[in-house]
């Protein structure tokens, strides 16, 4: 039966060591074991091994080498199960050492779906600025179960959504100052909407949030806008060409009487 000749620590990799199995009166390397494995085998120089044992210690070494990187890729940031399992799933351990090692994992605390959850919850809310729709979905890509999404999400009340809906949307407002008040509201609900609050909400914030009414700017976008629609259809005649932009500048949200009246002074000036 094969007997232990020399248990060595390995050099360039800490925590680890090289077994050497008694051959031929020489002592020659068979395997290498963490030093969790060595110490709770009991592993010590002259042991005998058989072949099978010698099997079940390479295997017990690989799931040990694989949850030690599940501990590492846990300690950079909380992990969902589904993370978890996938990331193990990359490192092709098999399906039933993943279930083991999870819930290992799990009773121990290091994962957590409902703890994973809330936490992710108030990171999106507080830094990325996400509303709850956004964040609910991408809970769900993480693989987090509906009752436990429902319950994390509760503490991101309608009040808070409403009060960062307003925020985002007087910041956002700059981005639209080339486009009619009308077409801007809409744009901010748009945004807000895509952000991921619903759609009650996106429309109440748009209407509380100060948008800053400034009649020069709005001035400003509608002659922008006019004048190229103006040339667009400068081959048309004159009376067609006043209803195409007329139509244009509708669409873009602009009231009648500024149209009309930034109509009168192009032609004017084409006078």
């Amino acid at each position: 039966m094969p007997k232990i000749a020399k248990i060595q620590a390995a050099k360039k990799t800490k925590h680890r060591y090289h077994i050497y199995i008694e051959k031929n009166n020489t002592a020659e390397y068979s395997f290498s074991l963490s030093e969790d494995v060595l110490v709770k085998e009991g592993l010590s120089k002259g042991m005998e091994l058989t072949d099978k044992e010698m099997d079940r210690l390479k295997q017990t070494d690989e799931w040990d080498k694989a949850y030690q990187r599940a501990l590492n890729f846990l300690s950079f940031r909380m992990r969902s199960e589904k993370e978890l399992d996938d990331y193990l799933r990359e490192q092709e351990v098999p399906a039933e050492e993943r279930e083991n090692m999870i819930e290992k994992l799990r009773k121990l605390d290091f994962v957590n779906d409902e703890r994973f959850a809330a936490s992710f919850v108030r990171t999106k809310r507080d830094q990325s600025k996400k509303g709850p729709l956004v964040i609910r979905q991408e809970l769900k890509q993480k693989g987090v179960a509906e009752a436990i999404m429902d319950k994390s999400l509760s503490q991101y009340t309608p009040e808070e959504q409403l009060e960062l809906a307003i925020q985002l949307a007087e910041k956002k407002q700059t981005s639209y100052r080339r486009e009619s008040a009308r077409q801007r509201e809409q744009k901010l609900v748009q945004f807000l909407m895509q952000r991921g609050f619903p759609s009650s909400i996106a429309f109440e914030a748009v209407k509380e949030a100060d948008i800053e009414a400034d009649e020069e700017e709005e001035w400003d976008a509608v002659s922008s806008w006019g004048e190229k629609a103006w040339r667009k259809n400068e081959s048309k005649d004159p009376y067609a060409r006043r209803q195409k932009v007329k139509q244009a500048l509708y669409r873009r949200g602009f009231p009648g009487e500024l149209i009309d009246q930034w109509l009168e002074e192009k032609e004017a000036e084409e006078q």
